[in-house]
C-alpha cells in the first residue's frame, strides 16, 4: 500500500502543482514511516515539474525560433522567387539578344553573298575590260599600220605626183619642140 501511495504522490505531482496538496494528504494518509522516503519522492518531483516547466519554455524559445526561421524561411523563398523572375526576364533578354545576333548574322552572310555576287561581276567587267584594252591595242595596232601605210602612200604619191609633173614638163617641152620642129620643117 505504502508502493501505491508513493506512485500516486509522483503521478500527482508530475500532472501538476494543483495536485502538490492533494499529493500532501495522501502521504499523511500513507503513515509516519515513509516520510522521509516521500520528501525524497517530493524533492524528485518538484524538480521533475521545476524541469518540466523549463522544458516547456525551451519548447517555447525554440517554437519562436522555428517560427522566425520558418518567416526567415520564407522570406528567402520570395527573395528566391523574386531573383528567379529576375533571371527568367534575363534569360528571354539573352534569346532576344541571341536572335537579334542570329539575324544579324543571317543579313551578314546575305551581304557576304552579295559582295561575292558583286565581286564576281566586277571580275567580269575586268576580264571584259582587260578583253576591250587588249581588242583596242590590236586596232590601234591596225590604225598605225594604216597610217604608215598611208603615210608611205602619200610619199609616194607625192613622188608619183612631182614625177608626173616633171613628166608634163618634159612632154610639154617635148611638144614645144615637136611644134617648132614641126613649123619648123614646113
Amino acid at each position: 500500500m505504502k508502493k501505491v501511495s508513493v506512485v500516486v504522490l509522483v503521478a500527482l505531482m508530475v500532472l501538476g502543482t494543483s495536485t502538490l496538496a492533494l499529493g500532501a494528504s495522501v502521504v499523511l494518509w500513507g503513515g509516519e514511516s515513509d516520510k522521509a522516503r516521500i520528501s525524497e519522492v517530493l524533492d524528485w518531483a518538484g524538480q521533475l515539474n521545476q524541469s518540466k516547466q523549463d522544458n516547456a519554455q525551451k519548447i517555447n524559445d525554440l517554437t519562436n525560433q522555428i517560427t522566425q526561421l520558418k518567416g526567415q524561411l520564407t522570406d528567402k523563398d520570395n527573395q528566391i522567387a523574386a531573383k528567379q523572375q529576375e533571371v527568367n526576364a534575363k534569360m528571354v533578354e539573352l534569346q532576344n539578344k541571341q536572335n537579334e545576333v542570329n539575324q544579324k548574322n543571317i543579313d551578314i552572310t546575305a551581304l557576304n553573298t552579295q559582295i561575292g555576287q558583286i565581286n564576281g561581276s566586277i571580275t567580269q567587267l575586268n576580264d571584259t575590260i582587260n578583253q576591250l584594252k587588249s581588242e583596242r591595242n590590236q586596232y590601234k595596232a591596225q590604225v598605225d599600220t594604216l597610217n604608215t601605210q598611208v603615210t608611205q602612200l602619200s610619199t609616194a604619191k607625192n613622188e608619183s605626183d612631182e614625177k608626173l609633173i616633171k613628166a608634163r614638163q618634159d612632154m610639154k617641152e617635148l611638144r614645144d619642140k615637136a611644134d617648132s620642129l614641126y613649123n619648123k620643117y614646113q
